[in-house]
């Protein structure tokens, strides 16, 4: 409290205070007749005392008015950084949900639906030879069961992709070389971040470059395609671009897949545009924030 005090506005508040109360005091002096006269009128002095005394209430009031922005200011930091915080928590908490769900359908209902299969497995091999319509009937109930297990599989891989265990980049690295192979479409990635800033919106990031890879694939006819991850500060850049056709109208025209994609990137308080131009490529750029805030209130204290 003390080194606030003694900052130069007070400072100069104070000097100015006493400056002021000393030529009031000599212009009550000289209207007393207790003091000598001076070749300054009285009027002059009480004008420089009342001067004097408004600068120093001036720069008081105007310390007080700085001090208190930057107390709104750090009120405003916490409450960003606290919902920043929760926002984090609940994110964690969909993930961790996820993997529980994502287990227990394949502890569950994967492994009944293994059981069913071997079970009718058994059973067209015990009813070979037997009527050509049952034989039939098994084969459907067989080819049924086992595009419900494929069903099964895409359910457990969205809600968390087994690749990114193995960390982002690797997981990006593994799409773009599949890419590679079925589409002949030639990639290239710059990877500018840690560990921890990848692993805060892993499964986000690499549904978005799934999302972006197969609408590359189906519209774009590209011969390039370039995915750039880089972390600034608090902030999670991802840019995905290719040299293809481009999209057609202005703004570009969002399919389903890319808005249920911008939905989920709001939803993670981030932000996600595309710009594109009639035969001059797509780029796709998207914004998450860092759940890490602290360096704000740090240099609100300098």
């Amino acid at each position: 409290m003390l080194q606030r005090w003694i900052r130069l506005p007070y400072r100069l508040s104070i000097l100015a205070c006493l400056a002021g109360s000393a030529l009031a005091a000599l212009h009550a002096g000289y209207a007393a007749g207790t003091m000598p006269q001076v070749s300054l009128p009285a009027p002059l002095l009480m004008v420089c005392a009342m001067l004097l005394i408004a600068l120093a209430l001036a720069l008081l009031l105007w310390r007080q008015r700085r001090l208190a922005l930057r107390q709104r200011a750090l009120e405003q930091l916490r409450a960003d950084a606290e919902q920043t915080r929760l926002a984090s928590g609940q994110r964690k908490a969909r993930e961790q949900e996820r993997l529980r769900i994502g287990r227990d359908i394949h502890d569950d209902l994967g492994q009944h639906l293994l059981t069913l299969k071997i079970d009718l497995s058994m059973l067209q091999a015990s009813a070979h030879g037997a009527t050509p319509q049952l034989a039939r009937q098994l084969a459907v109930m067989v080819r049924n069961v086992d595009q419900s297990i494929a069903a099964l599989r895409r359910v457990i891989h969205d809600l968390r992709p087994p690749a990114l265990d193995a960390g982002l980049q690797a997981a990006c690295d593994g799409l773009l070389a599949d890419f590679q192979r079925s589409t002949g479409i030639d990639c290239s990635c710059d990877y500018r971040l840690d560990a921890a800033a990848g692993s805060a919106h892993g499964a986000l990031l690499y549904h978005a470059l799934q999302e972006a890879l197969a609408n590359i694939a189906r519209h774009a006819h590209a011969t390039h395609v370039q995915l750039c991850l880089q972390q600034t500060g608090d902030t999670l850049a991802c840019r995905i671009s290719d040299d293809g056709v481009g999209l057609t109208g202005s703004p570009p025209r969002l399919g389903c897949g890319l808005s249920g994609m911008h939905e989920r990137v709001a939803a993670a308080g981030g932000s996600l545009h595309i710009a594109s131009h009639s035969g001059a490529g797509t780029t796709l750029h998207l914004s998450l924030p860092l759940p890490d805030c602290r360096h704000d209130e740090a240099m609100l204290h300098r």
